[in-house]
């Protein structure tokens, strides 16, 4: 089927580790092609998330729900164009930790996804063109450079965006009771002593 592909390039510091990955969006959906085993399926029509395991053949569904992000996310206001689209720079500081991200626009990516895929950036509508890392560790800095190298259009596999016909759905991790502390509904509990 036709998709949209975006490719991106990481590259580990100190490590000196180059790995590539694609995410592939297509018919209203979108999924990365590094997440194995356990995988999201990004359904941007309906907003909404999709949890497949291949191991145990399972999946479940729930709405993505834009929350108050972990850490303070800066608008610096600075601008430039990557890869032929204007960007805007934001910053995330925590205590040591720094991270820099370059957010465009791109024309083929749907504005949602990127905060779909982090729930620290839900606010942020864009896709980091290009996202850079870093943190403190020892005498040494750990830095993780992430950039966008392609966005392009071409044909992918059916199953990249299908979940398998005997995958069994199953209620959402924490959605089917509640805590083991609660009585039942209509049960009061005894007191104690």
């Amino acid at each position: 089927m036709p998709a949209t592909v975006i490719t991106i390039r990481t590259v580990l510091l100190p490590q000196n580790k180059t790995l590539t990955h694609t995410i592939v969006l297509a018919n209203g959906h979108a999924r990365s092609d590094n997440e194995l085993d356990r995988w999201r399926l990004f359904n941007l029509d309906d907003n909404s998330i999709t949890y497949v395991d291949d191991i145990a053949k399972t999946y479940y569904t729930v709405p993505f729900k834009p929350e108050k992000p972990g850490a303070a996310v800066l608008d610096t206001g600075a601008k430039r164009i990557v890869q032929g689209v204007k960007a805007s720079q934001f910053l995330v500081r925590i205590g040591g930790y720094q991270r820099e991200l370059w957010i465009g626009v791109p024309a083929s990516i749907p504005e949602q996804l990127f905060a779909m895929m982090n729930a620290d950036f839900s606010e942020v509508r864009g896709f980091p063109l290009i996202d850079h890392a870093e943190l403190p560790y020892g005498k040494l800095k750990l830095v993780v450079d992430r950039s966008v190298v392609k966005i392009e259009q071409r044909n992918v596999p059916m199953s990249l965006l299908n979940i398998g016909s005997g995958y069994q759905s199953v209620t959402a991790p924490g959605a089917s009771r509640p805590p083991a502390s609660s009585p039942r509904r209509g049960q009061s509990t005894p007191k104690a002593g």
